[in-house]
Protein backbone atom coordinates (compact mmCIF):
# COMPACT_ATOMS: atom_id res chain seq x y z
CA UNK A 1 0.00 0.00 0.00
CA UNK A 2 1.31 3.54 -1.21
CA UNK A 3 2.19 5.38 2.11
CA UNK A 4 -0.11 9.07 2.23
CA UNK A 5 2.80 12.23 1.22
CA UNK A 6 1.48 13.93 4.62
CA UNK A 7 2.61 10.44 6.50
CA UNK A 8 6.00 10.42 4.88
CA UNK A 9 6.60 14.20 5.57
CA UNK A 10 5.35 13.41 9.25
CA UNK A 11 7.46 10.74 9.72
CA UNK A 12 10.67 12.85 8.17
CA UNK A 13 10.22 15.58 10.67
CA UNK A 14 10.10 13.05 13.52
CA UNK A 15 12.86 11.55 12.50
CA UNK A 16 14.67 14.78 11.90
CA UNK A 17 13.67 16.06 15.66
CA UNK A 18 14.85 12.86 16.86
CA UNK A 19 18.68 12.58 14.97
CA UNK A 20 21.68 13.68 17.02
CA UNK A 21 23.34 16.09 15.47
CA UNK A 22 25.86 15.43 12.58
CA UNK A 23 28.74 17.07 13.61
CA UNK A 24 29.60 18.47 16.92
CA UNK A 25 29.32 22.16 15.98
CA UNK A 26 25.92 21.56 14.25
CA UNK A 27 23.04 22.63 16.21
CA UNK A 28 19.15 22.46 14.77
CA UNK A 29 15.85 24.25 14.69
CA UNK A 30 12.33 23.18 13.74
CA UNK A 31 9.53 24.67 13.88
CA UNK A 32 7.47 28.54 13.95
CA UNK A 33 9.84 31.37 14.36
CA UNK A 34 8.36 33.19 17.30
CA UNK A 35 9.83 34.90 19.67
CA UNK A 36 9.81 32.49 22.42
CA UNK A 37 11.11 29.57 20.07
CA UNK A 38 14.14 31.71 19.02
CA UNK A 39 14.71 32.76 22.57
CA UNK A 40 14.71 29.33 24.39
CA UNK A 41 16.65 28.33 21.37
CA UNK A 42 19.72 30.72 21.82
CA UNK A 43 20.17 30.14 24.89
CA UNK A 44 20.60 26.46 24.66
CA UNK A 45 22.60 27.25 22.56
CA UNK A 46 24.65 30.12 22.76
CA UNK A 47 27.65 29.03 24.70
CA UNK A 48 28.05 26.38 21.57
CA UNK A 49 30.81 26.69 19.17
CA UNK A 50 28.17 26.58 16.39
CA UNK A 51 29.14 26.75 13.07
CA UNK A 52 25.99 25.15 11.43
CA UNK A 53 22.53 26.04 11.66
CA UNK A 54 20.20 23.32 10.43
CA UNK A 55 16.38 24.85 9.93
CA UNK A 56 13.47 23.54 9.06
CA UNK A 57 10.63 26.41 9.24
CA UNK A 58 7.17 27.46 7.94
CA UNK A 59 8.28 31.02 9.12
CA UNK A 60 6.68 33.06 11.64
CA UNK A 61 7.38 36.66 13.44
CA UNK A 62 9.67 39.09 11.49
CA UNK A 63 11.11 40.13 14.98
CA UNK A 64 12.14 36.60 15.66
CA UNK A 65 13.78 35.82 12.13
CA UNK A 66 15.92 38.65 12.05
CA UNK A 67 17.00 37.77 15.98
CA UNK A 68 17.89 34.33 14.91
CA UNK A 69 19.20 35.29 11.26
CA UNK A 70 21.53 37.82 14.00
CA UNK A 71 23.02 35.22 16.06
CA UNK A 72 23.28 33.40 13.10
CA UNK A 73 25.91 36.14 11.83
CA UNK A 74 27.32 36.48 15.15
CA UNK A 75 28.47 33.33 15.25
CA UNK A 76 29.85 33.18 11.73
CA UNK A 77 27.65 30.17 11.13
CA UNK A 78 26.62 28.82 7.68
CA UNK A 79 22.52 27.63 7.13
CA UNK A 80 21.42 24.40 6.04
CA UNK A 81 17.93 23.71 4.88
CA UNK A 82 16.64 20.45 5.55
CA UNK A 83 12.99 20.16 4.44
CA UNK A 84 11.97 23.48 3.67
CA UNK A 85 12.61 26.89 5.06
CA UNK A 86 9.60 29.38 4.23
CA UNK A 87 8.63 33.24 4.70
CA UNK A 88 10.29 34.46 7.73
CA UNK A 89 12.60 31.82 7.06
CA UNK A 90 13.44 32.65 3.94
CA UNK A 91 13.74 36.23 4.41
CA UNK A 92 15.83 36.47 7.64
CA UNK A 93 17.73 32.91 9.08
CA UNK A 94 18.74 31.61 5.38
CA UNK A 95 19.73 34.52 3.61
CA UNK A 96 21.99 35.56 7.28
CA UNK A 97 24.00 32.28 6.86
CA UNK A 98 28.05 32.46 5.84
CA UNK A 99 27.24 29.70 3.26
CA UNK A 100 23.72 28.75 2.19
CA UNK A 101 23.28 25.14 2.28
CA UNK A 102 19.67 23.58 0.68
CA UNK A 103 19.74 19.94 1.35
CA UNK A 104 18.48 17.50 -1.51
CA UNK A 105 15.08 17.44 -2.00
CA UNK A 106 14.84 20.42 -0.01
CA UNK A 107 13.04 24.20 -0.79
CA UNK A 108 13.47 27.77 0.35
CA UNK A 109 10.30 28.99 -0.42
CA UNK A 110 9.87 33.06 -0.79
CA UNK A 111 6.31 34.84 0.29
CA UNK A 112 6.76 38.53 0.67
CA UNK A 113 7.71 41.29 2.78
CA UNK A 114 7.48 44.46 4.64
CA UNK A 115 7.80 46.41 1.70
CA UNK A 116 4.85 44.99 -0.42
CA UNK A 117 2.52 47.52 -1.88
CA UNK A 118 -0.54 46.71 0.85
CA UNK A 119 1.54 47.68 3.64
CA UNK A 120 2.61 50.89 2.10
CA UNK A 121 -1.34 51.42 1.50
CA UNK A 122 -1.91 50.66 5.56
CA UNK A 123 0.92 53.10 6.49
CA UNK A 124 0.17 56.08 3.91
CA UNK A 125 -3.78 55.48 5.26
CA UNK A 126 -2.57 55.71 8.88
CA UNK A 127 -0.66 59.00 8.19
CA UNK A 128 -3.17 60.44 6.27
CA UNK A 129 -5.62 59.81 9.22
CA UNK A 130 -3.20 60.86 11.76
CA UNK A 131 -2.91 64.17 10.19
CA UNK A 132 -6.67 64.95 10.14
CA UNK A 133 -6.80 63.63 13.76
CA UNK A 134 -4.29 66.71 14.43
CA UNK A 135 -5.84 69.68 16.29
CA UNK A 136 -6.61 72.75 15.68
CA UNK A 137 -9.06 71.19 13.43
CA UNK A 138 -9.08 67.67 14.41
CA UNK A 139 -11.57 65.35 12.62
CA UNK A 140 -13.25 63.24 15.49
CA UNK A 141 -13.86 60.36 13.10
CA UNK A 142 -10.19 60.33 12.83
CA UNK A 143 -9.27 60.66 16.05
CA UNK A 144 -11.71 57.71 16.15
CA UNK A 145 -9.92 55.55 13.45
CA UNK A 146 -6.25 56.71 14.86
CA UNK A 147 -7.49 55.11 18.01
CA UNK A 148 -8.95 52.39 16.68
CA UNK A 149 -5.74 51.53 14.10
CA UNK A 150 -2.76 52.00 16.58
CA UNK A 151 -1.31 49.08 16.53
CA UNK A 152 -1.16 49.19 12.81
CA UNK A 153 1.84 51.79 13.38
CA UNK A 154 3.77 48.35 13.96
CA UNK A 155 3.72 47.98 10.06
CA UNK A 156 6.00 51.03 9.97
CA UNK A 157 8.27 50.00 12.80
CA UNK A 158 8.65 46.31 10.97
CA UNK A 159 9.50 48.00 7.63
CA UNK A 160 12.37 50.02 9.51
CA UNK A 161 13.78 46.91 11.22
CA UNK A 162 13.49 44.93 7.91
CA UNK A 163 15.30 47.43 6.11
CA UNK A 164 18.15 48.09 8.40
CA UNK A 165 18.44 44.18 8.68
CA UNK A 166 18.76 43.52 4.90
CA UNK A 167 21.26 46.41 4.72
CA UNK A 168 23.11 44.92 7.47
CA UNK A 169 23.18 41.25 5.32
CA UNK A 170 24.02 43.41 2.01
CA UNK A 171 20.63 42.31 0.50
CA UNK A 172 17.65 44.34 -1.36
CA UNK A 173 15.56 41.89 -0.33
CA UNK A 174 13.56 42.31 -3.61
CA UNK A 175 13.44 38.31 -4.24
CA UNK A 176 11.10 38.33 -1.38
CA UNK A 177 8.38 40.32 -3.30
CA UNK A 178 9.30 39.32 -6.83
CA UNK A 179 6.32 37.10 -7.19
CA UNK A 180 3.74 39.82 -6.02
CA UNK A 181 5.61 43.10 -7.39
CA UNK A 182 5.96 45.09 -10.00
CA UNK A 183 4.22 41.96 -11.60
CA UNK A 184 1.72 40.29 -9.82
CA UNK A 185 2.01 36.30 -10.97
CA UNK A 186 -1.20 35.25 -8.73
CA UNK A 187 1.24 32.60 -6.74
CA UNK A 188 1.18 32.87 -2.94
CA UNK A 189 5.00 31.16 -2.88
CA UNK A 190 7.77 31.25 -5.52
CA UNK A 191 11.11 29.66 -4.97
CA UNK A 192 14.59 30.58 -7.74
CA UNK A 193 17.15 29.15 -9.19
CA UNK A 194 21.17 29.86 -7.15
CA UNK A 195 21.26 31.98 -10.29
CA UNK A 196 18.40 34.07 -9.52
CA UNK A 197 19.78 34.37 -5.92
CA UNK A 198 23.12 35.52 -6.59
CA UNK A 199 21.12 37.99 -9.18
CA UNK A 200 19.90 39.62 -6.09
CA UNK A 201 22.91 39.40 -3.76
CA UNK A 202 22.42 36.36 -2.19
CA UNK A 203 25.83 34.88 -2.37
CA UNK A 204 27.53 31.49 -1.35
CA UNK A 205 24.72 28.94 -2.01
CA UNK A 206 24.82 25.17 -2.31
CA UNK A 207 22.29 23.10 -3.81
CA UNK A 208 21.64 20.40 -5.62
CA UNK A 209 21.92 20.41 -9.22
CA UNK A 210 18.99 22.30 -11.06
CA UNK A 211 17.64 23.21 -7.77
CA UNK A 212 14.92 25.76 -8.49
CA UNK A 213 14.15 24.87 -11.80
CA UNK A 214 10.40 23.54 -12.59
CA UNK A 215 11.19 19.90 -12.41
CA UNK A 216 13.15 20.26 -9.48
CA UNK A 217 10.15 21.79 -7.40
CA UNK A 218 7.44 19.54 -8.74
CA UNK A 219 9.26 16.50 -7.73
CA UNK A 220 9.52 18.11 -3.90
CA UNK A 221 6.99 16.14 -1.77
CA UNK A 222 6.72 19.63 0.36
CA UNK A 223 5.73 21.35 -2.65
CA UNK A 224 2.85 18.76 -3.49
CA UNK A 225 1.92 18.75 0.45
CA UNK A 226 2.28 22.62 1.70
CA UNK A 227 2.90 24.81 -1.05
CA UNK A 228 -0.29 24.50 -3.12
CA UNK A 229 -0.04 28.09 -4.22
CA UNK A 230 2.95 28.10 -5.35
CA UNK A 231 2.62 28.67 -8.80
CA UNK A 232 5.57 30.08 -10.73
CA UNK A 233 9.62 29.63 -9.69
CA UNK A 234 12.15 32.08 -11.26
CA UNK A 235 14.90 31.03 -13.16
CA UNK A 236 17.65 32.59 -15.44
CA UNK A 237 17.12 32.73 -19.73
CA UNK A 238 19.61 31.90 -22.12
CA UNK A 239 20.60 35.54 -21.84
CA UNK A 240 21.03 35.44 -18.12
CA UNK A 241 17.65 37.35 -17.67
CA UNK A 242 14.94 36.71 -14.45
CA UNK A 243 12.05 35.05 -16.22
CA UNK A 244 8.98 33.66 -14.22
CA UNK A 245 7.79 30.01 -15.25
CA UNK A 246 4.79 28.63 -14.57
CA UNK A 247 4.82 25.71 -12.06
CA UNK A 248 1.50 23.15 -13.09
CA UNK A 249 0.36 20.32 -10.94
Amino acid sequence: MLIPFRRIAICAVVSYLAAAPAFADEVRFAGPLTMKSVDEFIRLNDDKPVTLLSIFSPGGILGAGIKLGRWVRQKNADVRVTFYCASACANYVFTAGRKKIIARDSLVMWHGGTQAWEFTEIIDELRRQAAQAMPPDADPYAKFAVANLRRYWSVAEQRELETAYFKEIAFDGALVLLGSQPVHYDTEWWTATVGVMEKYGIKDVEAPDGYGTVDYVKKSIFWKLFFKDARVTFELDPDGKIVAVPVTR
